[in-house]
């Protein structure tokens, strides 16, 4: 699902999600999924999602009232997978509601050549037995969140969002899909130069589609 191209810039913008998603595909379905973002326009399938899991934890608010703006969405498909996830989210947090929950940092970082921005936007973080977590949410149908997948993006999380205030916490990814919790105590190093050529790989795409309009 494509999520955001920016209105009038030559810059696409995709999630995180989306990012690791293209990751995970052959050069053909790249040229593909990188095509999608040539022309502007967008939707964002789990915004409602995204919202009702910083209610849920930063506002204290219970699934009832998290859940009520889901179940007022009018597209039946997309109402069952955010309301899906949240259901799957609450069985996940009800053992911690006890534990203290903040806010986190967001960024949008770019690749090196310029031609790609992606979108860093964990949903909330909470303490847990004294170590601060930042947690990123995956509800995506498909690939399914290898420990590989994983790592690439808590890679692109460590490295752009646990500075300053936020030095001594750990990025996480949470998968609402099997309920798991990928952290990053130890990212493979192999996982930054894989980062780094997928990020080239997009520049190139990009590129030699803005000289063939030209």
């Amino acid at each position: 699902m494509i999520d955001s191209t920016d209105s009038g810039a030559t810059m696409p913008t995709v999630s995180l999600n989306s990012f690791l998603k293209i990751l995970s595909k052959t050069s053909p379905q790249k040229v593909a999924e990188y095509g999608r973002y040539l022309k502007p326009g967008g939707y964002d399938f789990y915004w409602m999602l995204k919202e009702a899991l910083r209610a849920r934890t930063l506002e204290g608010k219970n699934f009832a009232e998290c859940s009520l703006p889901i179940s007022k969405i009018n597209r039946i498909t997309e109402k069952k997978h955010n309301l899906d996830a949240l259901k799957s989210f609450e069985k996940w947090i009800n053992p911690i509601t006890d534990t203290e929950f903040f806010d986190v940092p967001s960024a949008v970082i770019s690749s090196p050549g310029g031609t790609l921005k992606i979108k860093l936007e964990p949903s909330f973080g909470y303490v847990w037995e004294g170590q601060r977590r930042l947690v990123h949410t995956w509800a995506t149908q498909s690939p399914s969140l290898t420990q590989n997948l994983a790592a690439c993006g808590l890679y692109l999380l460590k490295e752009n969002l646990c500075l300053a205030e936020f030095s001594d916490c750990i990025p996480s990814i949470l998968d609402l899909r099997k309920r798991s919790l990928f952290i990053s105590d130890a990212i493979p190093r192999v996982v930054g130069p894989m980062v780094a050529s997928e990020l080239a790989w997009a520049d190139e795409f990009f590129n030699a589609q803005s000289s063939a309009a030209a």
